[in-house]
C-alpha cells in the first residue's frame, strides 16, 4: 500500500506541466524545426569539407605546361624538348600532351565555338601527373622549360588551391556560425517556455509552496518534461534532416545536380568513413538538444522559483 500511495504522489507530481499544455506544444514544434536546421548545417557543411578536400587533392596532384606558339620555332620541336625534360624530372608520374583542340575548347566559354579560335595562337597543354610523396622542384623544373624553350611557362594551380581552401574555410566558419546560433536559439527557446509553463501553473507552484515544497523538487517536476521534448524533437529533427537528404541524393536531375545528388546520398549510404562521422554527427543533435532542454530549463526555473514569493 505503501508504494501504491509512493507512486500515485509521484503520478500527481509529474503531471505539474501536462504535456498537451501549449507552451511544452509550441517548444517542440520550434525545437523540432531547429535540430532539423542543424542537421542540415552538418550535412552542408560534411559536404563542403570533403568537396573542398577532393578538390585540392586534384589539383595538388597535376601541373600544366603551357606553350605559346612563337615564329620559328616549330610546335613539335618544343614539344619534343618538353617531353626529354618531363622525362628526366625526378617526382613526374606521368604526363600527356593535350591536341590543339582541348586548348581550344578552353575558351569556348569566353569566345563561343567561333572561327576566331582557327585564327589565334592558342597555347597547347600539357598535363603532368606529380607524384605527391616526393614533388619536384618546380622552380627548377619552371627555369629549365623557360631556359629552353621560348613560350614555355609551369603553372602549378597553388594559387586556385589557396583560394578554394579559403573559400572553404569561410563556408565551413559561416555554418559553425550558424550552429551557434541555432543553439543560442534554442537556449533563449526554453528559457520562455520555462518561464510561460510556470506562469501558466502558478496556482499550482503557490501550493506546493504552501505545503513545503522546495525549489529543487519543483523544478525536478517539470524538468523532465523539458527532457522529454528535447529528445522527441531531437529525433524528429535528426530524421527529417537525414531524410532530406536521402530524397536528395535519390532525386534525378540534369547533369548539374548529378554530382550533389551522388555526394548527399554518399553521406548516409556510402563508405564507412564518410557514413560513420555523418551518423556520429547527426547522433550528437538530439543529444544536444536534451541535454539543452534540461539544463537550460532548470536553471530557468529555479532562477524563476527564487523570485516567487
Amino acid at each position: 500500500m505503501a508504494s501504491i500511495g509512493k507512486h500515485k504522489q509521484h503520478k500527481r507530481a509529474s503531471g505539474l506541466m501536462p504535456r498537451s499544455q501549449m507552451p511544452l506544444r509550441t517548444l517542440m514544434i520550434a525545437m523540432t524545426v531547429m535540430c532539423y536546421l542543424a542537421c542540415l548545417s552538418i550535412g552542408a557543411l560534411v559536404l563542403i569539407n570533403r568537396a573542398v578536400n577532393d578538390w585540392s587533392s586534384d589539383i595538388a596532384g597535376e601541373v600544366t605546361v603551357q606553350v605559346r606558339p612563337t615564329d620559328g620555332v616549330k610546335m613539335s620541336e618544343k614539344l619534343a624538348v618538353i617531353s626529354a625534360i618531363l622525362d628526366l624530372t625526378p617526382g613526374v608520374s606521368s604526363y600527356k600532351i593535350l591536341d590543339k583542340e582541348a586548348g581550344a575548347k578552353l575558351l569556348e566559354p569566353w569566345l563561343g565555338n567561333a572561327d576566331i579560335l582557327d585564327q589565334l595562337p592558342v597555347p597547347r597543354l600539357v598535363a603532368v601527373t606529380i607524384d605527391k610523396k616526393a614533388e619536384p622542384d618546380f622552380i627548377k623544373l619552371e627555369s629549365e622549360l623557360k631556359a629552353k624553350v621560348k613560350g614555355a611557362s609551369l603553372d602549378t594551380h597553388r594559387r586556385w588551391q589557396a583560394e578554394l581552401t579559403r573559400m572553404g574555410s569561410s563556408l565551413v566558419n559561416l555554418g559553425v556560425a550558424v550552429l551557434v546560433l541555432i543553439t543560442l536559439s534554442a537556449i533563449a527557446l526554453v528559457i520562455f517556455a520555462s518561464r510561460a509553463a510556470l506562469d501558466a501553473n502558478r496556482q499550482v507552484v503557490e501550493v506546493l509552496h504552501f505545503v513545503g515544497a522546495s525549489d529543487p523538487f519543483i523544478a525536478r517536476q517539470v524538468q523532465w518534461q523539458f527532457l522529454r521534448a528535447g529528445l522527441q524533437s531531437g529525433l524528429l529533427g535528426m530524421f527529417a534532416g537525414m531524410a532530406t537528404f536521402i530524397v536528395l541524393g535519390i532525386s534525378s536531375g540534369g547533369p548539374a545536380s548529378s554530382g550533389l545528388a551522388d555526394a548527399s546520398y554518399g553521406l548516409l549510404v556510402g563508405t564507412p568513413d564518410v557514413t560513420s562521422v555523418t551518423y556520429l554527427l547527426f547522433l550528437l543533435v538530439p543529444i544536444v538538444a536534451t541535454l539543452l532542454c534540461l539544463v537550460a530549463a532548470r536553471l530557468a526555473i529555479l532562477r524563476i522559483l527564487s523570485n516567487v514569493v
